[in-house]
């Protein structure tokens, strides 16, 4: 039985075993496999993508169990693959399957494990390899409604999950405010787990509470919640925070309708951060004034977003130089938007919306020097398809 117990709620979660496959090789290759999943419908395509010629090849088709609003993690290896969907948009009939896969990442046909996942979203697991992270949302009353994150001890030689454990409780506003938990991502090591607490009000309002949480290594169990940053925008802005390589990207929005206002402040990650390392506006680099952005996994570049018109956007990509406290223009560019990368960095997938459909438009990234080189496509059948941009080792 896989019992998760939070504050307020108790929800039993049962397990149910498909056919076994065999354990995977926790063995790693000298370099890692590249590999993009497209979920459509029932069916979740598996691509590999060469990192030379950076041309996708379609390795497979795994018919998926359940499909609707689907999200998904991998082990670090790649080699297990951790799937939570629902059986309709009514959210009902939530479940977490787990697949192994193969040489070439494609999920074996039958999950070695599925499970009742009710209210589970957020899922993350941790570098070494040990703990699966989620969050599990409760039935409210009286205006709250009970979240916990849940930590799930990860068979080494399986991928299995076993000892659900609620480590973190919260309990959340609903109603005319609505509140929502997420997990934000972890450090390299493990050590450390960030989540968001954020909060919508009328009239386009918003605010979020970024925090950081110790991990006992031994354990997965998670210290207090320590806040880190803190915004809110009553008029409809918004911010875009990132935590990359111990630096925290802040991509200021304060207004959605007015030009070069925004900005991009840079942090070195502690509590209760204060003075940015770096703030880019647009007197220092127009993009900061005028673009939002996305971080690149090394944290030495940021990809800003030109927003043309309608659907049409263009990726700037500017260098950040810490010594000098500047963010400087490589005069590289996408003709798309970056939505996803490598996670070693050297491969952006950029969105390319075509009618309904999508091309995933495929980029090698040089990070030495900044430049861009074009590769193939993977096209996509609706651009409401999911898609995830993972490595196997």
């Amino acid at each position: 039985m896989f019992r998760v117990v939070t504050l307020c709620v108790l929800a039993c979660v049962a397990s149910l075993t498909f056919a076994q496959a065999s354990s995977p090789n926790l063995g790693s290759p000298s370099s890692p496999l590249q590999v993009v999943y497209v979920i459509d419908g029932s069916s979740l395509t598996t691509y590999n993508v060469n990192p030379q010629t950076l041309q996708p090849t379609e390795v497979g088709i795994t018919s998926l169990p359940e499909w609707t609003y689907p999200d998904l993690a991998t082990s670090p290896n790649g080699r297990i693959l951790y799937l939570t969907a629902f059986q309709n948009i009514s959210q009902q009939g939530e479940r977490l399957y787990v697949f192994h896969t193969n040489s070439s990442g494609m999920p074996n046909g039958q999950p070695i494990e599925s499970l009742s996942a009710k209210g589970v979203y957020s899922l993350q697991v941790d570098p070494t390899g040990k703990f699966l992270y989620v969050v599990q949302q409760g039935t409210g009353s009286n205006g709250y409604y009970p979240v916990a994150i849940i930590r799930a001890v990860i068979d080494p030689a399986t991928g299995k999950l076993s000892q659900p454990t609620a480590v973190a409780n919260y309990q959340l506003e609903t109603g005319t405010v609505f509140c929502s938990l997420s997990i934000f991502g972890m450090n390299a090591t493990g050590t450390s787990l960030y989540d968001a607490i954020s909060c919508s009000y009328p009239h386009g309002g918003a605010e979020v509470t970024y925090n950081e949480r110790t991990v006992d290594p031994q354990t997965g169990a998670l210290g207090p919640d320590q806040q880190v940053l803190y915004w809110n925008n009553s008029s409809g802005g918004g911010q875009r925070v990132q935590f990359v390589k111990n630096l925290v990207f802040d991509f200021v929005v304060p207004n959605n309708y007015q030009q070069n206002v925004n900005e991009l402040d840079i942090y070195a990650l502690q509590p209760n951060l204060t003075n940015p390392l770096i703030q880019c506006t647009y007197s220092m680099l127009p993009a900061c004034g005028t673009d939002g952005g996305t971080t690149h996994p090394s944290a030495e570049y940021v990809f800003m977003f030109d927003f043309l018109g309608g659907e049409q956007v263009t990726t700037e990509i500017e260098k950040v130089d810490l010594s000098s406290k500047q963010i400087v223009s490589t005069g590289s560019s996408i003709p798309y938007e970056v939505q996803q990368f490598s996670p070693d960095g050297s491969i952006a997938y950029a969105a390319n919306d075509v009618n309904t459909a999508l091309n995933i438009d495929i980029y090698g990234f040089n990070v030495a020097n900044g430049q861009v080189t074009t590769g193939g496509s993977i096209s996509v059948p609706s651009d409401l398809d999911s898609w995830f941009a993972v490595e196997r080792r």
